[in-house]
């Protein structure tokens, strides 16, 4: 059955605002898009365009003393730390972040990654045994941990000293540790609640740092810091707003300006200009080549690459981790293909299920992502083992799919995640049931007016009002992803004056526009399959944001096409 699709005009931007904002010298298309979003005043726009302004007092998160405090003492006197981490890049970039702090201040730290297809997410009891034997007294987690109760309790009973940092979703309860660092618990007075993995690792380091040139009048500073939170942030696909925001452009600077070597080798392999690296790279170049580590490999790879300092071995983990990539790229088509089938049709289902021996564990995520994008469904891809099935889940707005997990906690050994992404492991024998009380909650809680996707506009405009300066006008929106994405412009009525696939396998298309007046050239990826329903001379609408394309010494206007439909009218609303 097809995605029921709806187009929203965000706001319509009244001729006298434009008129009233004039002075401020913003490009129109820029001020129209920064309207849209609702920041409508010159205090509002000059904030939001700004990169100064200030983070909350680290100091108002729940545990942050008691953690600055039992860190500190394990500086003093000399302590083995661990810092123990997660496989995914928001938790290797923290996982780096926090080692490369502590050891700055002189302490005894190591990382500890665990595998993802041997250990699993989250605290191990087996790895706390281990790294107890090994010296370990005090263990500091990142970017997990919060659902980890009785992993928690086994190290305490161990005699290690735990601290828990972790931006995911509650459960009914904390775990027994020093502190729990997390901007979400409901007793914490921390005014920004979105804070990622390495952002919270980054407040901890802030606290420490600060702590220390309390008591010294002297220390580091946190900013060298900042281009493993950008990483982290924008990878991990939490809200770029607020606190994130500012994390964001501030460690955009610093990649911009210093990049580490090992940032600077993944750089080169995936072809980002370092001077001219934003958002978007991190999100579909970058990300993805530290992701691959741990979905394919190990995450060490990742982490060794970030605090390498040595400009051949950046080079050589760089390689391999591009290579990594490589293979995920191409196994995950044939995963999703695979996906489909064992689907067949989907009419009538309110969230997709999927388990099967032949799915791979380290791309599942990627896999019901593809079928939530697809299907516009909650979907979840499981990797079934001899014992126990491993899985991921992916949602979309409206359904909290952690929640839908916590209906289920009692089938469940282990799960986390946040509203539109999860993960999860459960016993074999639980499967069926696992099944039919998530397909009866989210019959329950999945009303039909959210199973419709909704596109959003900024603005309507002619390709008379594009320029060549647009594209970089419309940067100062940067860094754009979740919660504040990219500028989506609508142009409605255009007849394609030609039409062809391009790309491995005719995978997208490329397009030819015209609304009488002035021709344009556009693409739009992974929709090359529209070749079989889409005509010469017929008259389209589409969503897109502009780019420049160069292209053998030439520079032209490009529109980078996100939805197309045959011609019709955006509703307003707002």
């Amino acid at each position: 059955m097809p995605v029921r699709e709806n187009w929203c005009l965000r706001r319509r931007v009244p001729q006298a605002w434009l008129e009233q904002i004039a002075p401020l010298g913003l490009d129109p298309l820029l001020a129209r898009v920064l309207y849209a979003r609702k920041l409508d005043t010159p205090e509002q726009i000059a904030a939001f365009l700004s990169d100064e302004g200030d983070l909350g007092d680290p100091f108002l998160l729940a545990g942050m003393r008691e953690a600055v405090g039992r860190l500190s003492r394990a500086l003093d006197e000399g302590q083995q730390i661990v810092v123990y981490g997660d496989f995914d890049a928001d938790g290797v970039c923290a996982t780096a972040l926090l080692v490369s702090a502590l050891k700055a201040l002189g302490g005894r730290v190591s990382p500890y990654i665990p595998d993802r297809f041997d250990e699993g997410y989250g605290l191990n009891e087996d790895a706390l045994t281990w790294l107890q034997g090994q010296g370990a007294q005090v263990l500091v987690t990142v970017d997990s941990g919060v659902r980890s109760l009785r992993e928690a309790a086994h190290g305490q009973m161990l005699g290690l000293d735990i601290i828990i940092t972790d931006h995911h979703s509650l459960g009914a309860e904390l775990p027994s540790a020093v502190a729990v660092i997390n901007p979400k618990r409901p007793d914490c007075g921390y005014p920004f609640k979105e804070l990622s993995g390495v952002g919270v690792a980054y407040r901890l380091v802030e606290a420490l740092f600060c702590d220390i040139r309390q008591r010294s009048s002297s220390g580091p500073g946190c900013e060298q810091y900042l281009d493993l939170v950008a990483l982290g942030t924008v990878a991990d696909i939490v809200p770029l707003c607020g606190e994130n925001r500012l994390l964001v452009q501030r460690g955009l600077g610093r990649l911009r300006a210093a990049p580490r070597p090992g940032v600077r080798a993944l750089m080169e392999v995936a072809r980002v200009m370092p001077d001219k690296v934003g958002s978007q790279d991190i999100a579909f170049r970058l990300g993805p080549r530290l992701n691959a580590a741990g979905r394919l490999a190990s995450a060490m790879l990742a982490y060794d690459l970030l605090v390498s300092d040595d400009e051949n071995q950046a080079q050589r983990l760089a390689t391999e981790l591009n290579a990594l990539n490589e293979q995920r790229q191409q196994l995950l088509e044939a995963q999703v293909s695979k996906a489909r089938q064992l689907l067949g049709e989907s009419d009538g289902r309110t969230l997709l299920f999927v388990a099967g021996e032949g799915f791979h564990e380290g791309i599942v995520g990627l896999v019901a992502s593809r079928l939530t994008d697809g299907f516009y469904l909650p979907s979840l891809v499981m990797c079934r083992g001899a014992e126990t099935t491993r899985g991921s889940a992916r949602s979309i707005e409206g359904f909290h799919i952690t929640q839908a997990l916590d209906h289920c906690a009692d089938l469940l050994s282990r799960y986390g995640g946040h509203a539109r992404a999860a993960g999860f492991t459960l016993a074999n024998e639980n499967l069926a049931e696992f099944r039919t009380r998530l397909a009866a909650y989210s019959a329950q809680h999945l009303p039909a007016e959210i199973l419709g996707r909704r596109h959003m506009v900024d603005t309507i405009v002619t390709l008379d009002e594009l320029s060549f300066q647009t594209p970089a006008a419309l940067a100062f929106m940067e860094p754009t992803g979740e919660g504040n994405p990219e500028p989506a412009l609508a142009t409605l009525g255009l007849t394609i004056a030609g039409l062809r696939v391009v790309g491995q396998d005719g995978k997208h298309l490329r397009l030819d526009l015209s609304d009488g007046r002035r021709r344009c050239q556009a693409i739009a990826f992974r929709q090359g399959y529209r070749m079989q329903e889409l005509k010469t001379g017929e008259r389209i609408d589409i969503i897109y944001r502009p780019s420049l394309n160069e292209w053998q010494g030439e520079v032209s206007l490009q529109l980078v096409v996100e939805v197309i439909r045959k011609s019709a009218d955006v509703s307003g609303h707002g």
